[in-house]
């Protein structure tokens, strides 16, 4: 079972300063060539859940397509999932299971979602203003 000593320790190892973000959630931000990712990190009993949120702001007003192209996005990620919030805003995420989580797992969850956040940021972010949701 992943407890926070261990996360920390992970952590650490990958690199990834954070600080504290409200009742168990660290915040991290990773400096890309596109410009700064912030991941918000959870760890509950069962579950390591990261999170950008929000991914694109879009206050609820999704179209059909970005819908579309989220679902396709999806099918095509492994671990990383694009949601909705409360707000009715995109995020991206990955939840994995703490059961058996070891440092190479975490490894793979949390880069895959900051390199997925840096892949589809443009795409998103031209279908927000207008444009056509194209996978890039």
């Amino acid at each position: 079972m992943l407890d926070e000593a261990t996360l920390a320790e992970h952590l650490d190892r990958l690199g990834w300063e954070r600080s504290p973000h409200g009742a168990g959630t660290l915040r991290a931000v990773r400096d890309t060539p596109q410009g700064d990712v912030a991941v918000y990190i959870r760890l509950s009993q069962n579950w390591l859940i990261a999170s950008v949120v929000p991914f694109l702001v879009t206050g609820g007003d999704n179209t059909f397509d970005l819908a579309r192209w989220l679902l396709r996005m999806n099918r095509d990620m492994a671990m990383t999932k694009f949601a909705y919030d409360d707000d009715g805003d995109v995020v991206l995420t990955v939840e994995v299971p703490t059961e058996s989580l070891d440092y190479e797992e975490v490894r793979a969850a949390l880069t895959g979602l900051v390199d997925h956040a840096v892949m589809h940021r443009a795409t998103l972010r031209s279908a927000s203003d207008g444009a056509t949701t194209e996978s890039s």
